[in-house]
């Protein structure tokens, strides 16, 4: 069957580009530090597993569903400006535009409806359902603090798209989120604590594009919503408490690290989700992970009620 061909593929294609691409990072030395470990030379853009992982999957699927073809169009777009912000770092506006005119274009693209629980389908205002793309894109860069979360999380949120899926019967839905959770899986193997590579803007944009694309294509957004409010109420706390989108670099860290473990930093006006979670006490960095990976399990579960 040619669905479960695409899932099986982009799982094996993201694990089989992996070691390579560590590889080559390393070499030209596009690493950075596990702060968490004290770790040297870590390849900082692992996240092109997943994108290639995704594209391939998705390609494989758009042979059935020509409209995926503009889904692997534009998150190949929103995912190569994540790699060349990992490489050149480009500047935040550029990173908040690209993904809003991509989602122009799909709106553009293709005839979307958005279905409100309780409220019902709507047509005309299903440009609310592409703007899911840049606010998840740049919700999932804001919340990538330790170790296989990202993936982890991405993994479990399309499992739960994807069993929404299946209760109403949208058996293409199904395996395009099934391929996100390939891809994301793919990813996983390599960030999992230890991470042999972190997931970089690549990974967090692209998996963050193609979960919003795919729920704005299939009608999924209010559970795509549900399923990522870890990411989305952490990208509130810290765009309210900056007073508007600033790049890592330009605020102040909300927490720090004291002994080998996470604290929240009283200097810092900046508030996020890590910094709640260890509001009460200093935590371990796989502490954070399984608390953050408890929080989406929840909400991913609370996205089937709708």
């Amino acid at each position: 069957m040619l669905q479960i061909a695409a899932v099986v593929a982009a799982f094996a294609a993201g694990v089989a580009l992996g070691p390579a691409w560590l590889r080559y990072q390393s070499a030209r030395g596009l690493v950075s530090v596990d702060v968490y470990k004290g770790r040297q030379g870590v390849p900082k853009a692992g996240g092109l597993v997943a994108m290639v992982a995704g594209v391939v999957g998705l390609s494989i699927l758009s042979l059935l569903d020509p409209r995926l073809w503009y889904v692997v169009a534009l998150v190949g777009v929103v995912g190569l400006v994540g790699l060349l912000d990992d490489i050149y770092d480009v500047n935040e506006l550029i990173r908040v535009a690209v993904p809003l005119l991509a989602a122009t274009a799909l709106y553009f693209a293709v005839k979307l409806r958005m279905t409100l629980p309780f409220m019902g389908t709507f047509y005309s205002p299903a440009w609310l359902a592409v703007l899911a793309i840049p606010v998840m894109t740049n919700a999932y860069n804001m919340l990538d603090p330790v170790n296989g979360f990202l993936p982890l999380s991405n993994a479990i949120i399309g499992a739960s798209l994807a069993a929404g899926a299946l209760l109403r019967g949208d058996a293409e839905a199904f395996y395009a989120f099934s391929v996100h959770v390939a891809a994301s899986l793919a990813l996983f193997v390599f960030n999992r604590y230890p991470a042999s590579a972190f997931n970089g803007n690549v990974g967090s944009y692209f998996l963050g594009a193609e979960a919003a694309a795919l729920a704005a294509l299939y009608n999924m957004v209010p559970q795509l919503v549900f399923a990522s409010m870890p990411y989305i109420v952490n990208g509130i706390l810290i765009i309210f408490s900056a007073r508007g989108i600033r790049g890592r670099s330009k605020i102040d860290r909300p927490t720090v690290l004291i002994g080998g473990k996470v604290a929240q930093n009283c200097d810092s006006s900046i508030l996020s989700l890590v910094r709640l979670l260890v509001g009460d006490g200093a935590l371990g960095e796989y502490e954070i992970f399984r608390r953050l990976v408890v929080l989406t399990a929840i909400t991913s579960l609370a996205s089937l009620a709708i």
